[in-house]
């Protein structure tokens, strides 16, 4: 279930914009469907020649949640017995568990697999006669996937995935049929197999993998990445649960991110919107869909990401948690086949959709031309449009190692980049949040054209804004791979003519080594286990093990000793629970850690780390909370070695009055904000990071969370220099 973060919706958005509103049309008759088949009243006929998930497992699907290990006794044992079904593992969690995945379809379908990959890129490569990609859809089958439990406690999805490869496998009546001779169905039961061990929404590193989208930063998301692109999609279903009885899904609720293909969209309303509101009214089961309040905005889901990046439908349905076991797997069980029905059935318009995303993405890109806002729900009003400014493409300046990972992470996605060939005059460069100059770039700066199948992912990835349409959010409203990356960059509005080279495959190298003896790192956490941490710690504890390769320590507050303290030159404290943690250092652990940073130590604290450093004395820093209200926007900020960007959310940050602390970090007066966040202007010239001295120690406070997701390069260097060391330089102090 997604967390909501931030809702805002003022009371004159019940104002309906008809013209601005995309009205569905009623759904289309399945065109390949037989004459009396319906997933929903035929009866599954089983040809008994593949093992039930109760004969392998010794209980009754669903009458208890299956682990993990289980799953994997049943997967085996289907792909054993029938000729249905190929398996694979795409990647191990972090803790080392398998990520398994099935490939259903009839035999011959699965033989012709290399074959269909290859049609596949034919089809979505517009220069594919129109000809020949008519044979194409006539022969090949689609690809609709169906995956369940990324989050670890909302495990029904994945036994009724088990239910689905055992059927697809064995049934011999017409739905079957109908599926596996249009279509090769993609079954992921456990996207989240640690977290479905330890019963918890995250993965062992603390983790929320349907946030991680946009980048890929664990395994069990980058592998599924991967898996997907290996056999593309045209369908992604995600299934989640949530809170209560009812079932959501799509049609989803504003916003929509403006990039997100119309004819993908259409799908959604006209094919498997319909159809599954139509079995569940035919079993008389409750269902909601945009009226729950599930957004399509931030790129980051495992919905928004397969339907921008990939051209897929994504599709997030959510199973009420407050139902019986047995009846939350029938409905997802449910779901899944009735979408997986839809699908299938109208084959040639699904994969006619599919390529026309792509055609249409280069054309858009050839025009210079982004998508508009748009609203889809009745009684919402568009407030903000996409500027009508052309864009072409954008670039990417220098060549650091945050400069390289964006461009990996952009040919991940298989978006083209190339470099310049010369120094070239842009006559009309826009560096982010400034107005277009005319600009001499250097030979080398990486160029990405908007001209590409890619335009739509492109334009998520690297946008200057994301244009909110309609200020509701589920997540953050501003995201931005340069941005994130604290790299410059920035658009023109003209087709660039100059010579160009491809940049090969890029590997991203590690961290570079700090010079000399490494502090000793010690890491002030709550929890023993880190999979049972919250989010930012586990942020935290993956950047130095496996970004920037810095060993530490992790001490709880009763650890927190003299003795256990002189071992430590820097203790990293992030966004814990200050209050219980104060109480839990006791007396004893306060008047250490105050005489271990008198004596030389530095601590280094955000949120309520820097509230807990105030409230043990470590810091004179006056810390407020913001006025401003936001989901998560990207901004600018001032930093010694120049302007930065920083994901700034309103959840836990502060405002902070420096008094007689030396500032390495502020806003500026005038404020670049990318994304939603009412009020902003309050935090023009306000301190983000300060350093004030205590003894021969240190002590260095942000406002806001550095380490954002992870994913906040940028702001994570400002972080590792704490780490390594006290920050020099400063800003011009706001005035207090």
């Amino acid at each position: 279930m997604r967390r909501l973060l931030a809702g805002t919706i003022a009371a004159t958005l019940v104002v309906l914009s008809l013209g601005d509103v995309a009205t569905a049309r009623p759904a289309s008759a399945p065109p390949s469907a037989r004459e009396g088949c319906d997933p929903t009243t035929t009866t599954p006929v089983l040809g008994g020649t593949v093992p039930t998930p109760e004969d392998v497992l010794g209980f009754p699907l669903g009458s208890r949640q299956a682990t993990n290990q289980e799953i994997g006794r049943y997967w085996r044992a289907a792909d054993e017995a029938s000729d249905r079904v190929v398996t694979g593992v795409y990647a191990h969690s972090w803790q080392g568990r398998p990520l398994r995945y099935a490939l259903v379809s009839t035999p011959g379908t699965l033989e012709a697999l290399p074959t269909i990959r290859q049609d596949l890129d034919r089809l979505r490569d517009p220069a594919t006669p129109d000809d020949e990609a008519a044979e194409i859809i006539g022969r090949t089958p689609t690809i609709l996937w169906i995956a369940a439990n990324v989050h670890g406690n909302e495990p029904s999805g994945g036994d009724a995935v088990v239910r689905l490869l055992h059927e697809l496998a064995d049934r011999t009546d017409c739905v079957a049929s109908e599926i596996l001779d249009h279509a090769v169905v993609g079954l992921i039961p456990v996207q989240n197999p640690d977290g479905r061990e330890h019963d918890t929404r995250y993965n062992s590193y603390a983790f929320d993998m349907n946030r991680d989208g946009l980048v890929g930063t664990q395994p069990e998301v980058s592998g599924r990445l991967r898996l997907l692109w290996k056999y593309p999609p045209q369908l992604f279903v995600d299934e989640h649960e949530n809170s209560g009885r009812k079932y959501f899904f799509p049609p989803v609720a504003d916003p929509i991110y403006h990039e997100t293909p119309d004819g993908l969209y259409r799908q959604v309303e006209q094919i498997y919107g319909p159809a599954n509101a139509e079995a569940f009214k035919a079993h008389g089961w409750r269902y909601e869909t945009w009226r729950s309040g599930y957004d399509f905005f931030a790129q980051v889901y495992g919905d928004t990401v397969p339907t921008t990046q990939m051209g897929a439908v994504g599709m997030t349905f959510e199973q009420g948690d407050e139902s019986p076991y047995p009846v939350r797997v029938r409905h997802q069980y449910t779901s899944a086949i009735t979408t997986l029905y839809a699908g299938a059935t109208h084959h040639d318009s699904v994969l006619r959709t599919w390529r026309n995303t792509f055609v249409q993405a280069q054309s858009e890109g050839e025009r210079c031309r982004l998508e508009p806002n748009k609203i889809f729900n009745p009684g919402h009003q568009l407030q903000r449009r996409v500027p009508k400014r052309p864009v072409c493409g954008y670039f990417l300046l220098g060549d650091s190692r945050a400069t390289r990972r964006v461009v990996s992470r952009l040919q991940t996605a298989h978006v083209v980049v190339d470099r310049l060939d010369h120094r070239t005059v842009v006559r009309d460069f826009r560096p982010y949040g400034e107005a277009p100059r005319r600009t001499s770039l250097p030979a080398g700066t990486y160029w990405v054209s908007l001209a590409q199948p890619q335009k739509h992912w492109v334009q998520a990835a690297l946008n200057e804004d994301t244009y909110v349409p309609f200020p509701y959010f589920y997540d953050v409203s501003g995201w931005s791979l340069p941005l994130l990356a604290g790299i410059r960059g920035g658009a023109t509005g003209r087709p660039v003519t100059a010579p160009v080279s491809r940049v090969p495959t890029l590997h991203v190298p590690a961290a570079p080594r700090p010079a000399g003896r490494l502090p000793r790192i010690a890491v002030l956490d709550q929890f023993t286990k880190t999979f049972n941490d919250y989010q930012y710690s586990g942020w935290l504890k993956w950047r130095l093990a496996e970004d920037w390769r810095l060993p530490y320590d992790v001490l709880q507050p009763e650890d927190v000793t003299a003795a256990a303290l002189r071992k430590v030159d820097v203790l990293v404290v992030g966004n814990v629970d200050s209050g219980p943690v104060f109480r839990r250092l006791g007396d004893q652990g306060r008047a250490a850690l105050r005489s271990w940073v008198a004596r030389g130590g530095r601590y280094v604290g955000w949120q309520e780390g820097a509230l807990l450093a105030s409230s043990i004395g470590l810091s004179e820093v006056g810390m407020a909370t913001p006025t401003t209200k936001s989901p998560g926007a990207m901004m600018r900020i001032r930093t010694p070695g120049g302007p930065n960007y920083i994901e700034w959310d309103s959840d836990y940050n502060l405002v902070l009055a420096p008094g007689d602390a030396r500032v390495v970090g502020a806003f500026p007066r005038d404020m670049f904000v990318s994304g939603f966040a009412a009020k902003a202007r309050a935090l023009a010239g306000t301190a983000l990071e300060t350093v004030e001295k205590h003894g021969r120690g240190s002590v260095t406070v942000f406002g806001y969370e550095p380490n954002f997701r992870a994913v906040a390069d940028g702001s994570a260097r400002l972080l590792r220099k704490a780490i390594l060391g006290t920050p020099t330089g400063s800003v011009p102090a706001p005035a207090n």
